[in-house]
């Protein structure tokens, strides 16, 4: 874990990949007990630990915490009504018609197997998934068209980004639940997981009602 900024009232950290984001159980480490970890050893007794923002456990990236309850109240609020920039980076297989753009789908999340679908609207218990997108770069790379791209979440669904880009046949590299195997992948970007990372998150700040905005540069991106 990666502290990239912290004051009394909120912290900003980098996620490892494969490292859950709320409490897990058992001994796996999760961000929940490994910013408790930190706050504790700064001598501050039995901290509060609020989690503004998740991400999927391959995914890696910047996450949000309220050190206060009333930090983390006001920050959730801000998230809940949309004003919280997030912003991520990945590389699909394919390339979208257009430079940029945005996708709407609605999308239905089946818990029991850990999955979500996009489904027609309408339907009973789905809920509506948006976000922008702009493309970096693209290249051939064996053989396949490989292009990275940004993509601002406007919602927060489950899995949406991934479930998004694969439903139009663009799949992240990496992506062992909605993708496609891509063999060549750890020999070229020198990366096997999840081409998927959380890299620019802006929020107001819960006491001094500043914007404050991070970014944070992945493992993985296609060269210049």
């Amino acid at each position: 874990m990666e502290i990239i900024y912290e004051d009394a009232e909120v912290l900003v950290a980098v996620k490892p990949a494969g490292v859950e984001s709320e409490e897990a159980r058992g001994l796996a480490p999760d961000m929940v007990n490994l910013v408790r970890k930190h706050l504790a050893g700064a001598g501050k007794g039995q901290p509060y630990v609020g989690l503004i923002r998740r991400l999927d456990k391959p995914v890696a990236g910047l996450m949000l915490f309220g050190k206060t309850p009333a930090a983390a109240a006001a920050l959730s609020k801000e998230l809940q009504a949309q004003k919280t920039e997030k912003r991520y980076r990945a590389l699909i297989l394919g390339k979208p018609a257009e430079k940029s753009g945005s996708f709407t789908d609605w999308i239905l999340q089946d818990k029991k197997e850990n999955i979500s679908r996009v489904v027609p609207k309408g339907t009973a218990g789905a809920k509506e998934a948006r976000l922008n997108y702009r493309v970096l770069r693209s290249r051939f790379i064996g053989g396949k068209q490989v292009t990275e791209v940004e993509a601002e979440l406007l919602t927060g669904r489950r899995h949406q980004i991934r479930l998004q880009f694969a439903s139009r046949n663009l799949p992240i590299l990496g992506d062992l639940k909605y993708g496609v195997s891509f063999p060549e992948q750890e020999s070229l970007f020198s990366y096997s997981g999840l081409c998927l990372a959380a890299t620019t998150l802006g929020f107001t700040h819960p006491k001094t009602r500043k914007r404050l905005s991070f970014h944070w540069e992945p493992a993985f991106k296609i060269a210049p």
